[in-house]
């Protein structure tokens, strides 16, 4: 199919580009502790990118009856496209990469809701007040694309993940989330889940109070991307293009402190966005993005690159139904050398955050944030006591990172993020009384 749709754009005068992706979700969840539903869902679609009169024109379609409607399109939007400063890729060598496990791919659904029913009889046995939902997913994609330029390449990915998140009520509703990626085809840790949600629950059963001031925060590895999410839009190559990026003319500076290391890794063995290439072809690779502190470049797919003249970085992604942006794929914080309990033994008072609400970012390129923490912890002389209620921490990311106190030396694997606890020495953090 992709081929008959590249030789009729070619016959129409358009140099072309077809993606094509075919998809099968599988999803089992739990609602309150009971079996809720399975659910499969079949996806699959055409891109058709075209490159004509030095415009580019795009259009997609799921029905693969009406390719000539497809091809048309495609042809008549490249009248008013953008300007084309880019080239479609060729053949090329695919990297290694483990992107799939046969174990995941031939999982049944009958397993996974085994899975799901062990997990739910674990925390009902210790935790009888706890309300538990738990969604358990697997997916696997197949992307084709061929172009004019001689590209003909498949790759696939397989992966999945649990969720788990528990609702108990101390004093207010609180909520408890753990996350795993199964896409190496383990079998879940059900123990070690249960050990972690049953440790907060019991920690939220304790009130504490924590006035307004500015206090030593520990970001558990579970809040990190919440910190990160707006380094990632300050690093992307569309924001350079609009000359809006806070970083534009930084390369090369030291922004952040130098126990900051930060990659996107789309070659990550079982990464959830691992994938040989992109969305356009072009090999994956490690792009550090800052380097002990040191910001060293944006993440470019082949437009924002042709429009900012330099390379493309392998960071495109989409569905067939939109066009290539750049954007991350797995994003790595290297750890540090500091472990929990001496992180913590340091802290004569502060707060141990877990989870954020959202994310709050109020101006996003700025780096910007007001994060509500819907799961935190005081600490109190080393130790963690009890759940703070009505906080939020307020401050700008790259000034955060500015000043850190430690790295934890232990990374948890988040699916598309992969981080340790970051301490940082003084934070505002507002509460309400």
């Amino acid at each position: 199919m992709e081929d008959r749709v590249l030789a009729l754009a070619e016959a129409r005068g358009a140099q072309a580009e077809v993606f094509c992706s075919d998809g099968n979700l599988t999803t089992v969840e739990f609602r309150a502790g009971e079996f809720h539903s399975q659910e499969s869902r079949l996806t699959c679609g055409y891109g058709l990118r075209v490159a004509k009169d030095g415009r580019v024109g795009y259009s997609s379609s799921s029905n693969p009856d009406r390719i000539e409607d497809l091809v048309q399109a495609a042809i008549d939007t490249a009248a008013y496209g953008k300007q084309c400063r880019f080239e479609f890729p060729g053949p090329c060598v695919h990297p290694a990469v483990k992107t799939f496990d046969n174990r995941v791919i031939m999982l049944s659904a009958q397993k996974m809701i085994e899975w799901g029913r062990e997990l739910v009889d674990a925390l009902r046995s210790r935790l009888p007040e706890l309300k538990l939902d738990v969604t358990i997913a697997r997916s696997y994609r197949e992307t084709a694309l061929v172009s004019s330029a001689g590209l003909d390449t498949r790759f696939s990915r397989a992966v999945l993940e649990l969720y788990a998140t528990g609702l108990v009520v101390h004093d207010g509703l609180v909520w408890i989330s753990e996350y795993e990626n199964l896409s190496s085809g383990a079998a879940p840790a059900i123990g070690a889940i249960a050990d972690r949600m049953e440790q907060r629950a019991i920690l939220a059963r304790s009130r504490a109070r924590l006035v307004t001031g500015s206090y030593p925060v520990i970001f558990a590895a579970t809040a990190v991307p919440d910190l990160l999410s707006p380094l990632l839009v300050g690093v992307n190559g569309k924001q350079l293009e609009k000359g809006v990026s806070p970083l534009g003319d930084r390369i090369g500076q030291k922004l952040l402190d130098e126990k900051i290391t930060i990659a996107d890794d789309g070659l990550r063995d079982f990464g959830t966005r691992s994938d040989p290439l992109d969305a356009e072809g072009v090999p994956r690779r490690r792009i550090p993005l800052f380097d002990r502190g040191v910001f060293t470049g944006f993440l470019f797919d082949l437009a924002t690159a042709g429009a900012c003249g330099v390379e493309s970085t392998g960071s495109a992604a989409r569905d067939y139904s939109a066009q290539p942006q750049p954007g991350p794929s797995n994003i790595l914080l290297l750890p540090g050398t500091a472990q929990l309990d001496e992180a913590l033994a340091g802290i004569r008072e502060g707060l141990l955050v877990h989870e954020c609400i959202g994310g709050g970012q109020s101006n996003v390129l700025a780096g910007d944030v007001a994060l509500n923490v819907s799961s935190g912890h005081l600490i109190e002389n080393g130790k963690v006591t009890g759940r703070v209620k009505d906080t939020m921490i307020a401050g700008n990311v790259y000034e955060m990172f500015a000043n850190v106190a430690a790295v934890g030396d232990t990374v948890r694997d988040l699916g598309s993020y992969h981080v340790p606890f970051v301490m940082f020495p003084a934070l505002k953090v507002a509460t309400r009384d």
